[in-house]
């Protein structure tokens, strides 16, 4: 529950989804109206009940939290939901295979130069992830990632024909059309945070540099940070033009960089990947990483979402099986976590069937007592 003392957060929300917008209306959408609420009004919102299927409080939740508690069950629907997926991304149209090895070949060389030695991992970082029994630190995992955010994409509309390539611009474009309403001015220096193989950070520098270019408002320095150094030598091997000012290996709530250096913080499928004290500590380096009035962005799985909260019991099995702080995810306030890192004007807006960004603006500086 909310604490009785929680500050009112200004919240704007947005109704409507921004789903295929082209670079015009991504780049100039309608405002939404901003709304001063009490966290505490917020709660059917941001603290709903997780979907049935991972709430280990719901009989189908527990049950499927004791199917995976069995050792070789769990394993089998590792193997599973690995079939599952590259079958359905192969027959989709994205070389699954073909890629990983291309990818690998050319990223294990750039290992060295990736890694830096004073990193600590989290002991909750080496937990397996997404059917990798070595979670995001191998190999494995980080030279399927470029395709595994293709075929995610495509699971957005599954009713519709299209390519990978054009459902990941249109993911991204409704990302940033959601984003676009609190930025107040250009932006400098951005930092994606959790950004994997650089898919979306790649993204994010389109998106600014066509959306400086159409302001006037000077270069943009775009940076990513990833406590996978496998991953980041796959982003730099993407990343073939040397657009991403930097990619440093580091935790996201212990990043080691600069204070108030960027102007825009985003973390993209990211939160869902971490238990919550993390996503909080997480918070807390992002308000020290920003300058005042700078802008969080926390794109994810969207817990109101009935495609979310309706996934069949067989589905949401699979799915359970690799994310291992889901339901931790479903049960933050999200907002109220915010709010107690130091951000205010809070908004939430789904902007595809699945998912949600969570944009917030760090409170300002105070002014000096005269």
């Amino acid at each position: 529950m909310a604490r009785r003392d929680q500050p009112l957060i200004p919240i704007s929300l947005s109704a409507g989804s921004a789903q295929g917008l082209g670079r015009h209306e991504a780049e100039h959408p309608v405002r939404a109206r901003p709304v001063i609420l009490d966290v505490r009004e917020l709660l059917p919102l941001t603290l709903a009940t997780p979907p049935p299927w991972v709430d280990s409080r719901h009989p189908l939740g527990r049950l499927i939290a004791a199917l995976l508690a069995v050792g070789p069950l769990r394993s089998l629907l590792f193997w599973q939901a690995r079939r599952v997926i590259i079958r359905t991304a192969e027959r989709n149209g994205i070389a699954w295979r073909a890629r990983r090895e291309e990818l690998r070949t050319a990223a294990e060389p750039l290992l060295a130069a990736s890694s830096d030695p004073a990193t600590t991992v989290p002991a909750y970082y080496r937990a397996p992830f997404h059917a990798y029994p070595e979670g995001n630190l191998c190999w494995p995992a980080a030279c399927e990632a470029e395709q595994a955010t293709a075929s995610m994409a495509l699971r957005v509309w599954p009713a519709e024909t299209l390519t990978p390539d054009q459902a990941q611009a249109r993911l991204r474009a409704a990302i940033f059309a959601a984003i676009e309403p609190s930025l107040v001015g250009p932006v400098h220096e951005a930092l994606d945070m959790g950004c994997s193989v650089g898919v979306s950070t790649l993204a994010l520098a389109d998106w600014l540099e066509d959306r400086q270019a159409g302001r006037g408002g000077g270069p943009v320095r775009v940076q990513g940070l990833d406590l996978s150094p496998q991953m980041l030598a796959v982003a730099r091997v993407r990343d073939e033009q040397g657009r991403i000012a930097a990619w440093h290996h580091a935790a996201a709530e212990a990043s080691g960089l600069p204070a108030a250096s960027f102007d825009l913080v985003t973390l993209q499928y990211v939160c869902h990947e971490l238990p919550a004290s993390a996503t909080r500590a997480v918070l807390a380096e992002v308000a020290r990483l920003l300058r005042p009035g700078g802008v969080v962005a926390l794109v994810d799985q969207d817990p109101e979402s009935a495609v979310i909260r309706r996934l069949p019991a067989p589905i949401g099995t699979l799915l359970k099986s690799t994310e291992p702080y889901l339901e931790e995810y479903f049960r933050l306030d999200l907002a109220a976590a915010l709010g107690e890192a130091g951000f205010t004007a809070v908004r939430r807006q789904a902007c595809d069937p699945r998912h949600r960004v969570m944009v917030a603006q760090l409170a300002a500086a105070a002014a000096p007592a005269p």
